[in-house]
């Protein structure tokens, strides 16, 4: 599978092999430096919060041990600055409120009790959070024990020995109770003293930090010469408070100097953890670097001797020596396909010497053949020009017949022209005619509507005329009475009768005017025939003219066509006149060129042959 890859895919996985387990390692052990790194400062950062608490604790303890004046603002205060540099990182804020509260208390007694509880309790937080208890060395574990809880402790079993031996020793109970209460104490303290002692072996023995051991024994011994004075002046129940002064001084300088030297391992631990670091980056770079110079190398060998062994190849094919070997390679890759491609040029490089002389022979037998067709289209040249000459006389004489029947349309048309201008004419009269016509027989029929009209108005004369009679009669019976209505009746029958013999006069006129009215329908009926035969006379005239017109319009369109013929004859002979000199004239041009191309094949032929 690795011969079928390409150089890029190779050298990227060689890359790869070298530089991931580097990588790889350098990230796993740079992160976990970092860590530990971290893990250095936080616990510094607690050493250094828990050495401000411990001053505040001690002088605490010294105000209630030795009755001295404690400003308890000034103790708060100093508490709240520590808090504002290390409680937000640490969280201990809440606790540390709490202590200053209790600090700033007047209370000289429970108040102080619970403010030194409440202190005890912080730096056990602190020293839990920053990881001080849970330290990964030796040395370092059981100085910040020291330091964190056993001087702590070991102040605080003070302080409760000192208030026990405060009181006094009586004979009663009370006093058999203090006493007990005393040596339970001073065993604590012993306990305490022998706890603190077996962490500063341990840090500073074998196991632990050796070399750290000179500078603690400068602090250690005096402290415990002084804790041995201390106890036993408490159990004798002296209280001196210069001694008990002295004794407080030993734990604080003790304690600060475990704090130191905690303080220094944790930088020497940093330092060597960044040293490390850097050693670690150092060899990563060194493997990197040799990655790279393995990858030159891999270039080298597999990609730069092969493409110069090719272009060497190449070089001399390009010389002409067919006889070159073309390199094989080992792999499937680009230098692989170069080699094909250069075997593929080798392989022209063989045909066209092969061609070139083909070519030469070829050139031969073709200039010998463009110029026998120089000669055949020279003639057909001379034969085009004779015959455009020709066609061109025969054009002209069918224009001349066009514009004869050009004439003949011309007049043709014209006549065409009056005959339908007569036959709209004659048409508007047979229109006219038959409105006319039309017109009468309206008045023939309004003749006829007055006659029924005369008729109805002579039976309501009549009906008119009876109902009077009946009016008369009616109104002789009605005597005196009737007299005015006889005289009205009298009246309505005589308009009645007029009315009779008005509506027959109208009647009578009616009838002879429906009579005259037949007549004259008779004449046009017989003028609208005649007019109807000119009609048809001149419209067959008119279909003469216009079959005489298509003819000629047909003839004319042969005539066009012919024309055209002849126009595309004369150009198509210009064509062949001009197409015979082209050819002519590309016909030298490739005779010149045949004999130039022969000679080139005999010079490629002949340095292919060197």
């Amino acid at each position: 599978m690795l011969h079928r890859l390409s150089i890029a895919t190779r050298l990227g996985f060689a890359a790869c092999l070298f530089l991931a387990p580097v990588g790889y390692g350098l990230w796993v052990q740079t992160s976990a430096n970092q860590a530990q790194i971290v893990q250095a400062h936080r616990e510094a950062d607690g050493a250094a919060y828990l050495r401000g608490i411990d001053a505040v604790h001690s002088a605490l303890t010294r105000a209630v041990v030795l009755r001295q004046s404690l400003d308890g603002d000034g103790l708060a205060a100093k508490l709240a600055e520590l808090r504002t540099g290390f409680g937000s990182a640490l969280e201990t804020e809440a606790l540390s409120q709490e202590a200053e509260v209790l600090i700033r208390a007047r209370d000289r007694s429970a108040m102080k009790v619970e403010a030194r509880r409440a202190l005890r309790r912080l730096g056990q937080q602190v020293a839990n959070r920053s990881g001080i208890v849970l330290d990964p060395e030796l040395a370092s574990y059981y100085l910040g024990d020291i330091f964190a809880s056993s001087l702590a402790d070991l102040r605080e079993q003070f302080t409760e020995l000192r208030r026990n031996n405060a009181g006094g020793a009586g004979h009663d109970a009370d006093g058999d109770a203090k006493r007990f209460d005393g040596a339970l104490l001073s065993g604590r303290i012993e306990n305490l003293l022998q706890s603190i002692e077996y962490a500063v072996a341990t840090a500073t023995g074998p196991q632990g930090n050796p070399a750290i051991k000179e500078t603690l024994d400068k602090t250690f011994q005096p402290f415990g010469m002084m804790m041995s004075h201390a106890v036993a002046m408490m159990e004798s129940g002296r209280g001196d408070p210069a001694a008990v002064q002295a004794t407080f001084d030993a734990i604080d300088r003790f304690a600060q100097a475990a704090n130191d030297q905690f303080v220094e391992l944790l930088d020497a631990r940093a330092t060597r953890l960044r040293e490390e670091s850097l050693r670690t980056a150092a060899i990563g770079g060194a493997l990197s670097l040799l990655a790279l110079l393995s990858v030159v190398a891999l270039v080298r060998q597999g990609v730069i001797r092969p493409l110069r062994r090719m272009t060497e190849a190449l070089g001399r094919l390009a010389d002409g020596d067919i006889a070159t070997e073309v390199p094989a390679s080992r792999f499937d890759d680009e230098i692989a396909a170069l080699g094909a491609a250069m075997r593929r040029f080798k392989q022209a490089l063989e045909d066209s010497r092969s061609l070139s002389n083909t070519v030469v022979q070829s050139t031969m037998h073709v200039s010998v053949a463009t110029g026998q067709a120089a000669a055949a289209i020279a003639q057909v040249s001379d034969g085009a020009h004779g015959q455009m000459a020709s066609v061109e006389r025969l054009r002209r004489s069918f224009l001349e017949t066009r514009e004869a029947m050009k004439e003949v349309a011309a007049v043709t048309r014209t006549g065409q022209e009056r005959s339908r201008d007569a036959a709209d004419r004659l048409e508007e009269s047979l229109s006219d005619i038959d409105a006319m016509a039309d017109a009468v027989r309206e008045i023939a029929d309004m003749s006829s509507e007055i006659n029924r009209v005369t008729v109805a108005i002579g039976k309501l004369a009549a009906h008119s005329n009876i109902l009077s009679l009946n009016a008369s009669i009616e109104a002789s019976r009605a005597g005196e009475h009737g007299r005015g209505f006889s005289v009205v009746a009298g009246a309505v029958g005589t308009l009645a009768q007029q009315t009779l013999k008005l509506a027959q006069e109208i009647a009578e006129l009616a009838r002879r005017s429906h009579d005259r009215i037949g007549r004259g329908l008779e004449v046009a009926a017989a003028v609208g025939r005649r007019m109807q035969e000119v009609s048809v006379t001149i419209a067959e005239t008119d279909s003469l003219s216009q079959i005489i017109v298509d003819q000629v319009a047909r003839q004319r369109e042969s005539v066009d066509g012919i024309e055209t013929a002849l126009i595309e004859l004369s150009e198509i002979s210009h064509a062949n006149a001009s197409a015979a000199e082209e050819i002519t004239a590309t016909m030298r041009s490739l005779a010149a060129l045949t004999d130039d191309t022969r000679l080139r094949a005999e010079e490629v032929a002949g340095s292919a042959g060197a």
